[in-house]
């Protein structure tokens, strides 16, 4: 006797899955997707049309962003009591089949759950070193297959490169237009649309500012070395630096920081110093990195809460409105 087919998705579990993506982080919060449903296959599609021309030239943060949409929208999928299979694509980002039921792990109902807790804390930590047991399991969230996640040593060094790249960006007037163009100007828990709020970032100074704008100090590198030794930080590096890796390194670092989430941590993502030329080798030469850098994550506890970002309608997630995603 043929086994049934699995059965297609509801209206309901469609939103679902539409919430999840929708709160995943983003480069500048451009949420850079759309979802195409069909059957039990769902599309997830890379906004090409989202263009960051002086932060992102090459669309690399753009395809971490896509990368960590996927893990929420996996996880939307074994939380709804299905099994899923992931396939990578050249014309989409992925293809995720949705399989028959299948119970969610206590794991993916904790990663769950944190998504719509999480949120992006340019600011300083609260005073206390993270224990090493959280610290190792955040680690363990994001190593996969091609991405190996490390604690920088050579604190010394890592000041000094960061603080050049402080320089460099503070006095780029391109990149500062474009910076205040993704600036919204948005309040309160409900905002709608996209772009960094203005409440959600930071005068402090690296790494803590996170996004460096015209009026950023930039301390001496011992003082900033200082700062870097009061913070936690973890390198996500790659084997490559190809679309998959790029997808493969936004993926883990979703993991990573929901885990942290989780365990009522919060965090930032640093990926500005990573596009200046030849930052990355250097990065790699003076800190014995195991791969190519791909996204700096610092953690830690909140010392003050951690605005939300809008989000756009979820109409928008579909090509061609919500009826559009529905094939």
């Amino acid at each position: 006797m043929t086994a049934a087919a699995p059965a297609g998705l509801t209206h309901e579990q469609i939103g679902a899955l539409a919430r999840a993506v929708s709160r995943a982080p983003s480069v500048h919060n451009s949420q850079p997707w759309q979802l195409l449903v069909r059957g039990t296959e769902v599309d997830l599609l890379e906004r090409r049309d989202v263009e960051l021309s002086r932060h992102d030239p090459r669309g690399r943060d753009r395809l971490l962003s896509c990368g960590a949409a996927l893990t929420n929208l996996e996880l939307a999928v074994r939380v709804l009591g299905r099994d899923c299979h992931v396939e990578l694509h050249d014309d989409v980002v992925a293809t995720v089949t949705i399989g028959r039921p299948r119970a969610a792990s206590a794991r993916d109902f904790a990663l769950y759950r944190a998504i719509g807790r999480r949120r992006s804390h340019r600011h300083r930590f609260y005073h206390g070193r993270v224990p090493a047991a959280v610290h190792a399991a955040l680690i363990a969230a994001g190593e996969t297959t091609g991405v190996r996640v490390v604690a920088p040593g050579r604190l010394d060094r890592l000041a000094q490169l960061l603080g050049f790249a402080t320089r460099v960006l503070r006095e780029d007037r391109g990149y500062q237009r474009e910076l205040d163009l993704w600036t919204a100007h948005t309040h309160g828990r409900e905002a709608i649309g996209d772009g960094v709020p203005e409440d959600a970032l930071s005068a402090e100074i690296p790494p803590a500012a996170g996004l460096v704008r015209r009026g950023t100090p930039v301390p001496d590198d011992v003082v900033l070395a200082e700062r870097l030794a009061e913070e936690n930080l973890l390198f996500l590096c790659t084997d490559g630096d190809t679309r998959a890796d790029h997808l493969a390194a936004g993926a883990a670092l979703q993991r990573v920081w929901l885990t942290a989430t989780a365990k009522a941590l919060v965090g930032s993502v640093l990926t500005q110093p990573l596009h200046l030329t030849g930052f990355r080798a250097r990065l790699v030469s003076e800190l014995a990195l195991p791969g190519i850098p791909q996204a700096i994550f610092r953690f830690g506890y909140p010392a003050v809460p951690a605005a939300p970002s809008p989000r756009l309608p979820l109409g928008e997630l579909f090509p061609d409105g919500p009826s559009g995603g529905l094939r």
